[in-house]
């Protein structure tokens, strides 16, 4: 989804949990601990995330995480489906 930059400068977050596990924490404590291993053995410069643009939970946590929305790409292919996505990113 994202066109291709120096390798070592970008990175894309994305993560998935079963319902039964939503609202517990573990996204933000993994996403987290992402964060950390591409700013200190990754070096990574920034990191982007794509999100269902009706998922409001998931950009609740992405923000609360220090991304910022960057753009609402209506209709875009998101994992073999059509949807409005939200294309968040933040420095590392």
């Amino acid at each position: 989804m994202i066109p291709p930059i120096a390798e070592g400068y970008l990175g894309e977050i994305g993560y998935r949990f079963m319902r039964e596990h939503w609202g517990c924490g573990f996204a933000y404590e993994a996403v987290s601990a992402v964060i950390e291993h591409c700013r200190s053995t990754l070096h990574l410069k920034r990191l982007s995330a794509t999100i269902d643009n009706e998922n409001v939970q998931s950009k609740k946590l992405i923000e609360k995480l220090g991304f910022t929305l960057v753009a609402v790409l209506p209709e875009s292919n998101l994992m073999g489906r059509v949807a409005d996505v939200a294309y968040y990113s933040r420095m590392v």
